[in-house]
């Protein structure tokens, strides 16, 4: 049986680096974007900042009415804890790999 979906090629932030990777579903041709943790951490940051929900391509997500959606008090949580962590994470990896500097 044949792949499902497969790899279309790399996605690229404003700084040329890669956020994610575009796949594509071979039966019924709709693509998507997977995003690695730097993308992740950049969607959350720009939600945080906007206000509103976004896709992995980085468009506002609307409703029915072409209204934007806007984040829950539990999304705005999430979003930041999971900012927070990976700032922790970057910090403990820097702390091991670099003797400590900062």
């Amino acid at each position: 049986m044949a792949k499902k979906w497969g790899k279309v090629g790399p996605v690229k932030g404003r700084g040329g680096k890669q956020i994610g990777t575009k796949v594509r579903n071979n039966s019924t041709g709709k693509e998507r974007v997977l995003l690695n943790p730097h993308g992740k951490y950049g969607k959350a940051t720009a939600e945080l900042n906007q206000g509103v929900r976004m896709t992995n391509e980085g468009e506002i997500k609307r409703d029915e009415n072409g209204e934007p959606l806007t984040l829950t008090r539990e999304q705005r949580a999430y979003r930041a804890g999971y900012r927070s962590a990976v700032i922790d994470q970057t910090k403990a990896y820097n702390a091991r790999h670099q003797g400590g500097n900062q």
